[in-house]
């Protein structure tokens, strides 16, 4: 088909970065909730706080294998306790009938009644009946004790909403007895590629043609995030297909990232045709290199659909900093306090345009805790030979045109996507609870 003359679309003025970001945050709406069983819940995002159900420790907890006794006794001199028992960890406190002895205890004990100090077993000698204090020095009450309720009380929060769940948080789970917990549905997403130029991965491309290498990076990030429910499609640059393809996946999916047909040329038909099937364009360009023809926009039953452009560099650019982010705000995960990491520049980088420039870098750790950013040099956001070699990007401001090493910029790593989160969910609106599906 003969395609039509291209015009600039009525309000289409590329916004800045962080105008972009906001367009994105004021379109959020906090995933469903369900309720998964705490052994399928790693890495699922909390919709809930964990609560002290009772004291942190529960009791008086021995820290150290060694015998407890009445610190007041030593410190009048005694320094021979005969055994009166053992204290083994799951059994009820023992009572200290008589203040000259001790009594053997284990290490995750209670205290036994009438004791106030542990010496551990390193520092004793049993023989006869007796524990013999040796080389002890200045013993303290309540030494190698763990308080009842020292580290948390009744009714204080434990892990806050909007946590991930891993390993610690799982544990503070099981801690009060929630087999069960309420956490973020993900959403399923639809990666759509497009253009006549693009093939399979396992075809052999004419010439004129390239692999379709955009929905593997995005399914590799998004698998890293813990997004597993991703289905892949692809639309030829042409109105009637691409508008049958669009109108499949937005029925599907709650979220809907398109790669390519996005900025000012004669077949980039993507805007025009999402915005005839019902999606309201947020924006349309952003001041950024590379990734400025980014689209984005809000479909008919509240789905978001991301239009990243489809040079491969730009495509990795814009999904890590807007598109994971904003899936990770949507699932409940809450800003970092100090916002995304940054890294320091190894040397010096120059940029004229007044665009936020997202340098490609390796990174090195050094001695000194500093985190260094070596930039990697690329032909242009078709170059992704270039950016295989780089960790992440830089990002650095569009008021600037002289970077110098030495300063520190925020940081977007390839393999960290949680590493920058723009937008609070916690307490929003709720949704209906459901039991997940197994």
């Amino acid at each position: 088909m003969t395609p039509p003359l291209h015009s600039p679309r009525a309000g289409s003025g590329v916004v800045s970065v962080a105008e972009a970001e906001a367009s994105i945050r004021d379109a959020l709406r906090p995933a469903e909730i369900v309720v998964r069983p705490l052994a399928d819940a790693a890495g699922d995002i909390l919709r809930e706080p964990i609560v002290a159900d009772r004291p942190f420790p529960p009791y008086d907890r021995v820290t150290m294998d060694g015998i407890a006794l009445c610190w007041q006794r030593w410190r009048d001199g005694v320094r021979v306790f005969p055994v009166q028992g053992i204290q083994p960890a799951g059994a009820p406190a023992m009572e200290l009938g008589d203040p000259v002895h001790c009594i053997e205890v284990m290490t995750g004990a209670v205290l036994p009644s009438g004791c106030d100090c542990v010496v551990p077993v390193e520092r004793i000698r049993i023989a006869d009946g007796a524990a013999h204090l040796v080389d002890v020095g200045d013993l303290a009450p309540r030494q190698f004790v763990h308080g009842r309720g020292s580290d948390r009380e009744v009714g204080e929060v434990l892990v806050r909403e909007g946590t991930a769940l891993w390993a610690p948080q799982c544990a503070m789970a099981a801690s009060v007895g929630m087999a069960h917990v309420r956490v973020s549905r993900r959403p399923r997403i639809a990666l759509v590629s497009t253009g006549d130029e693009v093939v399979g991965v396992e075809d052999a491309p004419e010439p004129f043609q390239i692999r379709s290498s955009n929905p593997a990076a995005a399914r590799a990030s998004l698998a890293r995030a813990g997004f597993h429910d991703v289905g892949i499609a692809h639309a030829r640059d042409d109105v009637p297909e691409l508008e049958e393809t669009l109108t499949q996946v937005l029925a599907g999916s709650q979220a809907v990232v398109l790669f390519g047909g996005v900025s000012a040329g004669r077949y980039d038909h993507v805007p025009d045709v999402l915005e005839g099937l019902g999606v309201r364009r947020c924006f349309h360009g952003v001041l950024q290199r590379p990734g400025r023809p980014l689209w984005f926009g809000v479909g008919p039953d509240g789905q978001w659909v991301f239009g990243l452009p489809g040079n491969p560099n730009s495509t990795l650019v814009c999904l890590h900093r807007y598109v994971l982010p904003a899936l990770m705000a949507r699932m409940g995960v809450g800003p970092r306090p100090a916002g995304c990491p940054h890294a320091t520049l190894a040397r010096q980088v120059r940029f004229e345009p007044p665009l936020t420039l997202f340098q490609p870098v390796r990174i090195e750790h050094v001695p000194n805790g500093t985190c260094q950013a070596e930039p990697v040099s690329v032909g242009g956001s078709g170059d992704a030979a270039g950016f295989a070699e780089s960790d992440g990007m830089l990002e650095l401001p569009a008021d600037e045109t002289t970077f110098e090493a030495g300063r520190s910029f925020p940081m977007w790593r390839w393999d960290q996507p949680e590493a920058g989160r723009f937008a609070e969910v916690s307490g929003a609106v709720r949704v209906p609870v459901q039991e997940a599906a197994t």
